[in-house]
């Protein structure tokens, strides 16, 4: 994984990076004494030239294809092929772009949905799908593309709420959805599909109200996990009263889907 930031050249941002220097190295000394951490590479630092400030940015984020969905930020065109479903994520400071692994294995499990006619299947006046920690709300949008009638997202961050906001509205779904700040249980109850693409310590913290927000007999679908917390994770879902029915896999990250009793 490559982290990137943009930051103004000022000597506060200089000073900044110059410290986070030094604890690089201190970290990469730590982690080379036997106490099984993974190293971090060196700190790059470039100038960008002011004319390219504004839109150098933009060149991180192409157009990403997942199963049937296509998501494209609003300055890529893209013209949609027979069988896929196009949205627009505006990445803004919310966490959601498709870019990251544990998004990806998210968006895989809402195509198998859909290519098992399940989305279609819900109720019309039901609550759809709950998204738990919705970022963006890219995996509400792709969810209502595929043909979930309703959704519902949930985040603790305001900043993420007023981005999910602007994306679903971007994509025609307003009407369709109902976003909240905050977290569990739902403004709308259980739910029939329940995603949440969160780290493993908030599916183990969250693990008894993720396994209420999901209505009898239905389904959640969990990313965000890496490989090492896995059971850890997997073992607080399921004393929650959730059995896990599938796998899938990124690198090492790793998604499940659980039904609920």
């Amino acid at each position: 994984m490559r982290v990137r930031a943009w930051l103004p050249d000022t000597p506060e941002s200089r000073a900044a990076a110059s410290a986070l220097v030094d604890e690089l190295g201190r970290f990469a000394s730590f982690a080379a004494s036997g106490v099984g951490l993974r190293g971090i590479g060196p700190l790059e630092i470039r100038a960008i030239p002011a004319e390219e400030w504004s839109t150098s940015w933009r060149a991180e984020f192409p157009v990403l294809r997942v199963g049937s969905i296509v998501v494209r930020p609003p300055w890529r065109e893209h013209i949609a092929a027979i069988g896929e479903v196009v949205i627009t994520i505006d990445p803004g400071q919310a966490f959601g772009t498709g870019l990251h692994p544990t998004t990806k294995l998210a968006l895989e499990g809402l195509c198998r949905w859909a290519a098992a006619g399940r989305f279609t299947a819900l109720d019309p006046n039901g609550t759809g799908i709950l998204d738990v920690g919705t970022g963006s709300g890219i995996l509400l949008a792709a969810a209502l593309g595929l043909g979930a009638p309703r959704g519902v997202g949930v985040d603790i961050d305001p900043l993420a709420i007023e981005a999910a906001t602007r994306n679903l509205a971007a994509n025609g779904f307003a009407d369709r959805v109902t976003l909240s700040a905050g977290s569990l249980p739902s403004p709308r109850g259980a739910a029939p599909l329940v995603v949440a693409n969160l780290v493993a310590a908030l599916h183990v913290a969250l693990a008894p109200q993720l396994a209420s927000a999901v209505a009898p007999g239905g389904r959640l679908i969990a990313s965000g996990i890496f490989v090492d917390r896995e059971e850890e994770a997997l073992a607080a879902l399921r004393a929650a009263g959730l059995t896990p029915v599938e796998r899938w896999s990124s690198g090492e990250w790793v998604a499940h889907e659980f039904c609920a009793d």
